[in-house]
């Protein structure tokens, strides 16, 4: 009884500490996205989170620890948007135009901030002479355009444009409507040699 005893307060040690683990990445992710990564200390992320900073301090050590929680937060939660569009798509419920509208929509509306601190820190990191390779920048999004092209290269391609388009969109005073959102996504794809599903091509509301 007692190893069982001391079993279950381990356990329960354990799942408070993932809790406030999980707590303080969340407000971290808050403080980055509201303020970029020059307002991420300790004290403020433990403050959102409702923690002392001495539980920050235990749990990450440094900002720069924290920091890389965050990183890996954003990535993993881009990854899962991402994952359930390719699903999707995949299963025929989506087009390819759908699901790339809809893949942008999400990143200059309610993911923007989200984006804009991503930005940030592909910035940051290009800045670093001495950065390892991260493997290819946006692979889920060229896996999804590979499916349909079946040219990994030209899906590289492709995605470089989508991505143009995000990036001017998030740091335009007024991001594009959905409309022109799809509109651009359809000649994107018609340049490409896919079919445009059906989607205005010859008239960009943009233009």
């Amino acid at each position: 009884m007692a190893l069982s005893g001391t079993g279950s307060g381990t356990d329960g040690r354990r799942r408070r500490g993932e809790d406030t683990r999980r707590a303080l990445v969340d407000a971290a992710v808050g403080v980055v996205t509201a303020g970029g990564f020059d307002a991420l200390t300790l004290r403020e992320v433990a403050g959102r989170a409702g923690v002392s900073a001495a539980s920050a301090t235990y749990h990450f050590g440094t900002a720069s620890a924290l920091l890389a929680a965050v990183v890996a937060e954003l990535e993993e939660r881009a990854a899962g948007r991402l994952a359930a569009l390719t699903r999707r798509n995949r299963a025929g419920e989506l087009t390819l135009l759908d699901a790339c509208t809809a893949y942008l929509v999400d990143l200059l509306g309610p993911q923007r901030p989200m984006f804009l601190a991503t930005l940030e820190l592909r910035i940051r990191v290009a800045r670093d002479p001495g950065r390892e390779d991260e493997g290819e920048q946006g692979a889920g999004v060229v896996d999804l355009i590979q499916d349909h092209l079946g040219n990994r290269e030209r899906a590289r391609e492709l995605y470089s444009a989508v991505f143009g388009v995000a990036a001017l969109g998030a740091l335009a005073a007024v991001p594009p409507s959905e409309a022109e959102l799809r509109a651009r996504m359809a000649r994107l794809l018609t340049a490409a040699g896919l079919p445009a599903d059906g989607s205005p091509t010859d008239e960009d509301p943009a233009s």
